[in-house]
Parts: structure tokens; sequence; C-alpha cells
């Protein structure tokens, strides 16, 4: 005789399936680092009093800290960076940054500022002795202090060259702005260094501007977006040698705007760069970051509060 199953453990099972299902795509989504959901907008100045402190993401190779978040209209972006020769970097070569509305590595919408300028700090090549010294047994500390107070001024001088942005990908505006004049994208954007000699970069995206609808909902939370941060590398002055492994070296790569390469100083604070290996006690390259392109990217999923 066949037996039969009580209709109350049918139900028990429809449950627990049900329940495994939810709590499967819970935790899915979970492993997807969400946007901050911002309540008040970000004030664009170039100031990171409007982010969290410290930034939440960081890349150690491009020593590049980020956070994005976003309200039901804008999506918020910021980048920070205290390392002087990757300040230089960016104001002479630009900082492009990839918007993925499908959360993928699609380079298609990015924002290119600022726009890739010539030395105009004055610059060019410093005098001898703000190079590292072979066979000194290494720069003293004040030697050091003075090679980044000099390599910091390069770029506050550089700064004011800041002027100028480009889009790409966006549904109109696809230009090269001044920075003070307003585009029809509504795509706000600023650069400054702050009193820490932070350099923060900061945008306000309208999702009108680029993504699927005028306005996020209830819907679109936990949908993916991806970021990713592109910095194009400074040409290494001729004759100088590559002292650091990995990286792609010193050509211009990367971004959608022409870039116009600046010859550096041979210097470097210590951490992150190389030694001359021809000389162990040659003094580490504080323009080394300034040397390497780099790319970061992040997937993030979209904020939404009522």
């Amino acid at each position: 005789m066949q037996k039969k199953i009580h209709p109350g453990i049918i139900v028990l099972i429809i449950i627990v399936a049900l329940f495994s299902c939810k709590s499967s795509k819970h935790s899915s989504s979970k492993r997807l680092p969400p946007c901050a959901w911002q309540v008040v907008p970000i004030d664009v100045d170039g100031s990171n009093r409007d982010w969290p402190s410290p930034y939440p993401e960081y890349d150690d190779k491009a020593m590049l800290g980020y956070a994005v978040s976003n309200d039901k209209d804008n999506l918020y972006i910021t980048v920070e960076t205290g390392d002087p020769a990757t300040q230089l970097k960016i104001l002479r070569e630009g900082l492009t940054v990839w918007i993925d509305k499908k959360g993928e590595k699609e380079e298609v919408t990015g924002i290119n500022y600022p726009i890739p300028t010539p030395a105009g700090d004055n610059g060019g090549q410093r005098p001898s002795s703000m190079h590292a010294q072979p066979g000194s047994g290494g720069a003293s500390i004040d030697q050091e202090q003075k090679k980044r107070m000099a390599l910091e001024e390069r770029v506050r001088r550089s700064l004011p060259d800041a002027i100028e942005y480009s889009l790409q990908g966006f549904k109109s505006c696809n230009l090269q702005f001044p920075i003070m004049v307003a585009d029809s994208c509504g795509v706000i954007m600023h650069i400054a260094i702050d009193t820490d000699d932070e350099m923060v970069w900061e945008a306000v995206v309208p999702f009108k501007s680029f993504y699927f609808k005028s306005e996020i909902t209830k819907a679109d939370k936990g949908r993916p977006i991806s970021i990713c941060f592109e910095t194009t590398a400074m040409k290494r002055p001729e004759g100088q040698s590559t002292h650091s492994g990995g990286g792609h070296g010193g050509g211009s790569g990367g971004g959608f705007s022409p870039s116009v390469g600046m010859g550096g100083m041979g210097m470097r604070m210590g951490g992150g760069g190389g030694r001359d290996r021809s000389n162990p006690q040659a003094a580490p390259d504080i323009m080394e970051p300034a040397y390497k392109s780099t790319k970061t990217y992040k997937k993030f999923g979209l904020a939404f509060q009522q």
C-alpha cells in the first residue's frame, strides 16, 4: 500500500526551500560592497570634509584612497592621495574615472580631469643637487625632506593648470569644458590640495546623464555599478634607469585624452619606490610612482533609502 505524505510536511519543505533561496540571494548581494547612501548632497569643493575619514577604500599600488556614494539623483565620487609624485602625475597626465552602469569593466563612460598638460610648473629638470647622490651612503632625513618639499612645491605650482575636463560616453555633452563652465549633463568636479597636503578629487554625476533611468528607486538597491580609476605614467627622463619592478613603466597609457609627458626629478621618499640596484646605498626615488600607469577597479551596489 502506497504511503501518503502528510500535507504539513509538503508545506514545510516549500517554506525551507524558499528561505534557502532568499538566504542565498542575500548572502550573494552582501559580497558586493554597497555605495553609501548620501543623506546630504556633497559640496564639490575639493575638500574631504564631506567624506568618511579615512576613505573606506585604498589601492596601495596606485597610492589612491577613494569613496563612492549616491542619493536618488546623483552618483558621488572622490579620490585622495597624499603622495606628491602621484599628485604631480595626476596634474600633468590627468585622472580618468570610468563608470560602468552594468557593473562590469567596460570603459565607455568616462571623466578625464584634469586634462593632461605640458609641464607648466617651471618644473622640467631640477638642479643636480636635487638628485640622490650615488655612493653618499643615502641622503639624510633633512635632504630627503627638502626633496619632498621641492616636489610638493611643483604640485602647488601645477594645480592652477587643472582648469579643464572632458566627458566621454554620456548621453550628451561629450566634449571638453572649462572647469568653471557647467555642462548640459550637470556633471560637477573639483580638485584641490588640503591643509594636510592631501590632493582631493571630487565629482558629482547625475544618473540622468548616463544611467538607465534619471532617478534611483527601491528596485535599484544593490544593483551593481563599477568604477575604475586610471592614471597615466609620466615620461621617465632620458638616461634614468628603471629602478622598480611591476607597473607599466614610463610611457603614456590609458585614458581617452591625449597626454603630454614631462620629465621628472630622480628622487623618492622611502617606501613604494625602488633603489638603484647598481648602488644599494643610493636613496630611493621619490618620483617613482609618477612613472607608473595604474588602474583601480571596484564594483559597488547602489544604495537606496526612503
